[in-house]
C-alpha cells in the first residue's frame, strides 16, 4: 500500500518536470499604432477646484500613461458667456480650475463648451448641465461570513434615494471609503432613472433598485467600523449613460463568451485629418453628495 502510494506521488511529480518542461516565452509582436489623444472631462458644477487631465495613448503593453502639457485648456458657459481657464500648473497633465469666492460653472440647463489646443490642433466638445437627485440614507449591516465568492467580512452599505419624476433622468453614482473613490472596474455604477438598462423609460419617479443601490461597497475590501462612507450622485445625459455603459462592458470583456472589442465612444471632436485625433468624454455635472460613518449598533 504504501509502496503504490509512492508509485502515484513520483509519477505526478514526473508529469510536473516535463509539463514544466515544455513551458516556451513567447513574445508577441505589435505592429506600431498611432498615438491618440485622451481628454478625460467630467467636472463638476462645485465651489471646488475642477479638473481635466490630458494623456496620449501608449502601446499596449505599455503601462506607462504619458501626460500632455503645454496645452490650452478652456470650459465656456455659452449661456452666460463665461470663461474659464484650466491650467497645468502642476506640470502634470493635470489642468486646474480654482474658483474664486463662491464661484460655481453655471446654473441647471446651462450649454458649454469645451476648446482644447495642442500642438497647434483645436478639439472641442459640448455639454449640458442637468439636474440630479439626492441621497436620502445610507445603511450598512455586518456580514460575519459571506456566503459567496472570495468576498471578506465587513460591514456592506448602500443607499436610499428615488429618481427625479417628470422626464427621463440619467445619473453616475460614485463610491468613496474615507474620502477615497472605489474605481473597481466591476462596480461602475450608472443609472436611467431608477434602474439600468433599456427598461429605465417604466422607472419615472422610482426608487433606485438592487444593484445601483448595493454598487457601494467592495466585497473584497469591505466597509469597517469608523470608516467613512461617501455617496454622490451626478447628472449626466443619454450619451454619457451609453458611455459609460460601454467603459464596463469594455473593461470587463473576458472569458469564453467575451464580446468583440468595437471602438469606443467620445464626445470629443477633433481637427479633420488630424495627426493625433482624441478619445475621451467631456460632461458637466450637477452634483448631490450624502456621507455615512459606520458605526456599530450598541446591544
Amino acid at each position: 500500500m504504501i509502496q503504490n502510494n509512492l508509485n502515484r506521488i513520483f509519477f505526478f511529480l514526473l508529469i510536473c518536470v516535463v509539463l514544466a518542461s515544455c513551458e516556451d516565452v513567447v513574445s508577441v509582436e505589435l505592429a506600431p499604432s498611432r498615438p491618440q489623444l485622451v481628454i478625460d472631462a467630467f467636472i463638476a458644477n462645485q465651489n471646488a477646484p475642477q479638473v481635466i487631465r490630458l494623456t496620449t495613448t501608449n502601446p499596449y503593453f505599455n503601462t506607462a500613461v504619458p501626460p500632455v502639457q503645454g496645452a490650452e485648456v478652456v470650459v465656456e458657459n455659452l449661456t452666460q458667456n463665461r470663461r474659464f481657464v484650466f491650467a497645468d500648473t502642476r506640470q502634470n497633465g493635470e489642468y486646474r480650475w480654482q474658483p474664486a469666492g463662491n464661484e460655481r460653472l453655471g446654473n441647471l440647463g446651462d450649454n458649454f463648451r469645451l476648446t482644447v489646443t495642442y500642438q497647434g490642433q483645436v478639439y472641442t466638445a459640448s455639454s449640458i448641465l442637468n439636474r440630479t437627485t439626492k441621497v436620502d440614507s445610507i445603511t450598512y449591516e455586518f456580514r460575519e461570513r459571506p456566503n459567496f465568492g472570495d468576498n471578506k467580512e465587513g460591514y456592506y452599505a448602500q443607499f436610499y434615494g428615488s429618481d427625479l419624476p417628470g422626464q427621463d433622468d440619467f445619473y453616475w453614482i460614485r463610491a468613496y471609503k474615507n474620502g477615497k473613490p472605489i474605481t473597481k472596474p466591476t462596480l461602475i455604477n450608472y443609472a436611467f432613472n431608477a434602474v439600468r438598462g433599456g427598461s429605465g423609460a417604466g422607472s419615472d419617479g422610482f426608487i433606485f433598485i438592487p444593484p445601483i443601490r448595493t454598487r457601494i461597497t467592495d466585497p473584497q475590501d469591505p466597509y469597517q467600523e469608523g470608516d467613512e462612507v461617501r455617496v454622490e450622485i451626478w447628472s449626466i445625459n443619454r450619451p454619457t449613460y451609453l458611455f459609460l455603459e460601454q467603459a464596463e462592458n469594455q473593461i470587463n470583456n473576458s472569458g469564453l463568451f467575451a464580446r468583440p472589442l468595437e471602438n469606443t465612444r467620445t464626445n470629443i471632436i477633433s481637427p479633420a485629418n488630424s495627426s493625433l485625433p482624441a478619445l475621451g468624454w467631456f460632461c458637466v455635472s450637477e452634483v448631490s453628495s450624502f456621507k455615512q460613518k459606520i458605526v456599530p449598533k450598541k446591544r
